[in-house]
């Protein structure tokens, strides 16, 4: 197999996940640079910037760049990456606006150069195994998807009140910032059935000052001790008595996360943050066929899960997080298993779908095949389409948004 080479643009925690493909198979990925202005040098590469235009100007020796900046900086350097010549590997969203996620799009077909989304979900096995049940034709015809994103109390605490992501101007809406993921799992697992109507309603309703706790700092670490003590959302809690959000940082050693907590923005009051994103969102979809598919997100759950429910003709699919059961009406035994390539398994996130992510891309760049460039380009588009669609019908009160393209 070839060796690729990667520049890498954001040195975040998706940055770094990426990143990590090539420290494991040197022999098949090399990030020959990486931009940052602040941790750039968390990524092990040869040659740094401090800002992505320079690193895009020297124009390094590279076959493909990995876009990992905030969600409202992917537009400019993916258009201008395309403009050099670059494969994208770009993290969900596209673009936090329609218009751009298009532009790039169709930039990318013009230069016939793949833009391969940050999808991870098909590339965990469980998920993966669905498509390949549905496909059989072992279950039938699917009638109905349900499924919930429970995004856990501290996940979105994290992300989504505190974090980057809590302002919907600022960055994304929640319902494409997190769950772009989703809607791509239901356009994949539905292949060939065009998403038609979307309803969607949702609200903030519990991380707004009207329920800060009488007496409560602005910071945690101010805070006093008998409320924030009684505080779930405590940032003394989530960063400096439990690991579990260590991950998310590049030095998360225990006088880093003290600063975290002492200076940073993820050290607020989630009652006394800039957030206006909702923290739980439904969407309800109906796709070609008469097919009906109803999407959860809730940030009220204890484990940052997803779960999924399929009723088919023949049988149904049920996903509880952790393990997939499947059963036929008949009492046959289901035939159709995970994808050899996925069989492996690997210890990154999102059941090990962020480096079979890579893995993804690298076999289709090594392949040449334009026409599947060409077809992976435009489906990357159908979940932004649903989540900008879904957006739209929240913000309008749950009218019913017609999905012509």
């Amino acid at each position: 197999m070839k060796k690729f080479k990667a520049i890498v643009l954001g040195a975040g925690y998706r940055g770094r996940a990426y990143a990590e493909y090539a420290a494991i198979n040197p022999d098949k990925l090399e990030i020959v640079g990486v931009a940052d202005p602040v941790q750039a040098e968390t990524i092990p590469a040869p040659k740094y910037w401090n800002d992505w235009r320079d690193c895009l100007n020297d124009r390094p020796d590279a076959d493909i760049v990995i876009i990992s900046t905030p969600d409202d900086l992917h537009y400019e350097p993916a258009m201008a990456a395309l403009d050099a010549g670059y494969h994208l590997l770009l993290e969900k969203p596209i673009s936090p606006t329609e218009a751009e996620s298009r532009e790039i799009i169709a930039k990318a077909l013009r230069k016939k150069k793949l833009v391969f989304i940050g999808h991870v979900l098909r590339y965990s096995p469980s998920f993966a195994r669905i498509k390949a049940l549905i496909d059989s034709g072992e279950m039938g015809e699917v009638v109905s998807i349900s499924h919930q994103e429970s995004a856990g109390y501290f996940k979105v605490a994290h992300s989504y009140v505190r974090g980057i992501f809590n302002n919907s101007q600022k960055s994304s809406p929640v319902i494409l910032a997190k769950c772009s993921h989703d809607f791509d799992l239901f356009a994949w697992w539905l292949a060939g059935k065009k998403c038609l109507k979307v309803t969607s309603f949702g609200s903030l309703s519990h991380f707004v000052p009207e329920n800060r706790p009488q007496g409560a700092a602005e910071r945690c670490s101010q805070c006093p001790n008998a409320i924030e003590k009684l505080c779930l959302w405590s940032a003394k809690k989530m960063y400096l008595e439990s690991t579990d959000l260590h991950y998310l940082f590049a030095d998360s050693t225990r006088p880093a996360m003290q600063k975290v907590v002492a200076e940073s923005r993820f050290g607020r009051c989630v009652y006394c943050c800039d957030n206006d994103v909702p923290d739980h969102q439904a969407v309800l979809m109906e796709f070609e066929g008469g097919v009906t598919v109803s999407h959860m997100m809730t940030g009220f759950t204890n484990r940052n899960m997803r779960t999924t429910r399929i009723s088919c003709t023949k049988g149904e699919i049920f996903f509880d997080g952790s393990e997939l059961h499947v059963n036929i009406f008949s009492g046959d035994s289901a035939k159709a298993d995970v994808p050899e390539e996925l069989r492996g398994g690997n210890y990154s996130r999102h059941g090990g779908g962020d480096l079979n992510l890579v893995a993804a891309m690298l076999r289709v760049l090594e392949s040449g095949d334009e026409k599947q460039i060409c077809d992976i380009n435009r489906a990357s588009l159908q979940s932004h389409v649903i989540s900008f669609a879904a957006e739209r019908s929240r913000l309008a009160g749950g009218v019913t948004v017609h999905i012509d393209d």
